[in-house]
């Protein structure tokens, strides 16, 4: 008896997994992404600091962009150009003074 309450609860455990990972979208950016566009043309929306690159289809009579290409990083991108400070300071410890 004990067995099969441990398969069970092994079985709900990974189907709720899929379940969750199902479950959506958090935000409106991948339909508003392709108000004004057609189906297959290119498009891209911005959701925290990632960008999705993608392409409108139609689900369910709606266009909504459909990612097909890698997340970037858009923080990444801000700070790899960042010029380096290059010039050493010295700190006094505090027993010197």
């Amino acid at each position: 008896m004990k067995i099969i309450k441990n398969l069970s609860a092994c079985f709900l455990l990974i189907t709720s997994c899929s379940v969750i990972s199902h479950a959506g979208h958090g935000s409106s950016a991948p339909w508003q992404a392709c108000e004004e566009k057609a189906v297959n043309q290119e498009c891209s929306y911005t959701t925290h600091d990632k960008k999705a690159s993608g392409t409108c289809q139609a689900m369910n009579n709606i266009l909504m962009c459909v990612r097909n290409k890698p997340l970037e990083t858009l923080l990444d991108k801000a700070t790899q150009n960042k010029p380096t400070n290059t010039v050493k300071q010295s700190v006094t410890p505090l027993t010197n003074l």
